[in-house]
């Protein structure tokens, strides 16, 4: 009901039309640049497309996923009050809610955390578990590699219980490591970078570091002031683990209070929620466990029962009193608030803007009447009228041409930041889109982003100007044209390196 498609997503689909359609790994057709921060979720949504279904197979492959998570999380609850409790928080939860889809990782870190969690409370001693525990920990870190931040805390107490089992010890670090090894040979091999390009466009930047952690304290007032039920799920669930929980409950806690002080350190993102959605979960399953209350007579059940519900009818009424009823029962179909650099800090209500624009998974159901009014792929132009609703982005997917060699590319160069990710879709792949945000430009990745004056820049969109004979050089495959010689000759050096022989 409440399932979208945002704009980053469709630029990890991109990449992965391309790269199974012949026109090569990156976002652009004529280089290999890895503009996706999610290797395992790329991977994942690249064999879904094999079966035809590219949006619409990962949108509901992100529905079993959170809903294995969720079962996880249920599983591990030892009393039936704190089923509800865990149900309500979750289901309240604007962050949790709205990235259960989105097209983004979060459903593949909710599960992968939750097997974590779930192989950490056995507390076992067996080859088998040590495996086990070392190859979750290394999906984790290829969901995405900020979440090592989440995880490093427990697996460091899981090291300490080990100490007197190096066996143990040594094949839970061979599991972990292998695995993003591999990985990162094969990016080395394929996009001559170990790390996602988008590391290299958010971290070449000449803020201060003070002005990153305000931006990030601002984005998590943004996030809990249209969200307080995440607030209040996050300092109920990690304070429990921390001052009543077992070890392996405060080792979790303390990895999701780092992993917070990490999304402010770095400045927060523009997505309201989608940092914080993680934390909430592995808040939410370990008030599951903690030892909060007795266990031991059954009429605390039913008072336990009582008071649970209370609090999440409260909690409920807050949220709806202030303006804020949560996603899972509003349905939001437009932004709920008004953004820029300077209003809300430039944190904006991404799954309100998208469903707003016709991104919503309801949408595409309602039209599945309607006829197709707009060619499959069209030119970028002068960059109007390229908006399109999710059907017609699924349309565009299924039909994504084959690189067959005998068309010449780039068709066109376009110059883009905002809805990188749309309007790579519906130009095609033989359109090379210049990334200001740099996300997916090398090149422009590699030059440092300078704001104009304090707080004069928007998390994850940092501004680089084209430098002059850029779109040409592109245009033609000629970097003699860059108008400074010093661009021209590392852009041809870096084209050596990034384009694939002729």
């Amino acid at each position: 009901r409440i399932a979208w498609m945002s704009d980053d997503a469709l630029i990890t689909l991109r990449h992965a039309l391309n790269i199974s359609n012949g026109w090569g790994p990156g976002f652009n057709a004529t280089e290999s640049v890895q503009g996706y921060t999610h290797p395992l979720w790329f991977l994942l949504w690249l064999l879904i497309g094999q079966a035809g279904h590219w949006v619409i197979g990962i949108l509901l492959f992100s529905v079993l996923l959170t809903a294995v998570a969720v079962f996880l999380a249920l599983k591990a609850a030892t009393s039936v009050p704190r089923v509800v409790l865990i149900s309500g928080l979750l289901l309240l939860s604007n962050a949790f809610m709205e990235f259960t889809t989105s097209g983004l990782e979060n459903p593949l870190a909710y599960l992968t955390v939750g097997v974590l969690i779930t192989l950490t409370l056995r507390q076992r001693r067996d080859l088998v578990w040590a495996i086990a525990l070392g190859l979750t920990s290394a999906a984790i870190v290829l969901t995405r590699f900020d979440l090592a931040v989440l995880i490093i805390p427990v697996l460091l107490w899981q090291v300490w219980r080990l100490r007197d089992r190096v066996r143990l010890v040594g094949a839970m670090a061979l599991a972990a490591v292998v695995p993003v090894v591999l990985w990162l040979s094969w990016t080395f091999v394929t996009y001559q970078s170990l790390l996602p390009n988008t590391f290299a466009a958010k971290q070449n930047a000449e803020i201060p570091r003070t002005e990153l952690i305000v931006q990030g304290f601002r984005y998590l007032w943004v996030t809990f002031e249209h969200d307080p039920v995440s607030l209040f799920a996050l300092i109920l669930g990690l304070g429990a683990a921390i001052f009543l929980g077992p070890v392996v409950a405060r080792m979790w806690a303390v990895g999701a209070a780092l992993y917070i002080g990490y999304v402010v350190v770095i400045g927060g993102d523009f997505m309201a929620g989608r940092f914080i959605a993680v934390p909430v979960y592995v808040a939410a399953f370990l008030l599951g466990f903690v030892h909060w209350q007795s266990q031991k007579k059954a009429s605390h059940t039913s008072n336990t029962l009582v008071g649970v519900g209370a609090v999440l009818l409260i909690v409920l009424i807050a949220a709806v009193g202030t303006g804020n009823t949560p996603t899972a029962l509003a349905n939001a179909q437009e932004a709920r608030w008004e953004v820029d650099q300077n209003f809300n800090a430039g944190v904006a209500d991404a799954r309100g803007t998208s469903v707003g624009g016709g991104m919503a998974f309801k949408g595409y159901l309602d039209q599945l009447s309607l006829a197709y009014v707009s060619p499959v792929t069209v030119p970028f132009g002068d960059g109007t009228g390229l908006a399109r609703t999710l059907r017609d982005i699924n349309r565009t997917a299924t039909q994504w041409p084959t690189n067959d060699g005998t068309t010449a590319i780039p068709s066109e160069v376009a110059v883009a930041c905002g809805f990188l990710g749309n309007i790579g879709i519906v130009v095609g792949p033989t359109v090379h889109m210049i990334d200001t945000c740099a996300l997916t430009d090398r090149f422009l990745a590699e030059r440092p982003f300078r704001p104009a004056e304090p707080f004069a820049w928007k998390p994850g969109h940092l501004h680089r100007e084209v430098p002059d004979g850029y779109l040409e050089a592109l245009a033609l495959n000629d970097a003699s044209l860059m108008a400074d010689p010093a661009d021209a000759f590392y852009l041809a050096q870096l084209w050596e390196r990034i384009r694939p022989p002729k």
